[in-house]
């Protein structure tokens, strides 16, 4: 088919939260794509991690890319990412514009590079990561930043086309409660794991309390909303904090 390396690609898979159409033009774009594939469909009741996890020892090849059942890939998306690797010399690939690993660090851990795994690439023969099965929220975030620092990372636009609908887990409503309690184990596992991201952990603390705020306020629920929008200002006057804070302590 080509001179390129052949990829082994992951797609975890559970009828609960993606209709089996979406899950037909995922595998699609797939079969479109300008590289030899091998396509790894794995289902099961265990979460991402796991499934990814025995993507990973299930795939043929050194080379494994991930894509969510209700994703897609554009065309040349694999054929664009093994270039930009083998130029860079780098062990992963993901999707965005061209940025220095601290930058990089920062944006997936506390800026707007969070949709990042149907667009990985990565080669398994320098990167030892695996999915965190203990972690409910962030586990996708975790693996990349590891890989990315374990490995170096190049990134290329344009990769994926990203598809939210009603019955996936991103869109479905979170308890506020429960998201901190998954976010805490998620940051405390991001600064053992990546000490490049340490220093940007007030700001992801101020961000997660900021958001349990906002969720209480959206219940009705005042006084629990104060009580994390003031932890939050206390660690850092952050403007989304103190705004959240404003709204509810005086209502306008």
């Amino acid at each position: 088919m080509s001179d390129y390396p052949p990829v082994s690609v992951v797609v975890p898979y559970s009828e609960e939260y993606t209709p089996a159409w979406m899950l037909e033009e995922a595998t699609a774009s797939v079969d479109s794509q300008s590289v030899e594939t091998e396509l790894v469909v794995v289902e099961g009741d265990e979460g991402p991690a796991a499934a990814r996890n025995e993507g990973i020892e299930r795939a043929a090849h050194r080379h494994v890319a991930f894509l969510d059942a209700d994703d897609t890939w554009h065309a040349e998306k694999l054929e664009r990412q093994l270039d930009a690797m083998a130029d860079a010399g780098v062990g992963l690939c993901v999707e965005g514009d061209p940025r220095t690993m601290d930058d990089f660090v920062h944006d997936v851990f506390v800026g707007d590079l969070t949709t990042l795994m149907s667009s990985v690439l990565v080669d398994t023969a320098r990167v030892t990561a695996t999915f965190d099965r203990d972690l409910s929220r962030g586990e996708d975030l975790l693996y990349v930043l590891e890989a990315a620092t374990e490995a170096g990372v190049c990134l290329r636009p344009d990769l994926t086309t990203h598809r939210d609908h009603a019955g996936s887990v991103t869109g479905r409503g979170i308890d506020a409660e429960a998201y901190l309690t998954q976010s805490k184990r998620f940051g405390y596992r991001v600064s053992e794991r990546v000490p490049d991201a340490q220093p940007y952990l007030p700001t992801y603390y101020t961000q997660v309390y900021a958001d349990v705020g906002r969720a209480h306020a959206a219940a009705g629920e005042a006084a629990r909303a104060r009580e994390y929008f003031l932890r939050a200002l206390r660690i850092t006057p952050h403007p989304y904090a103190l705004l959240g804070f404003l709204r509810t302590y005086l209502p306008l």
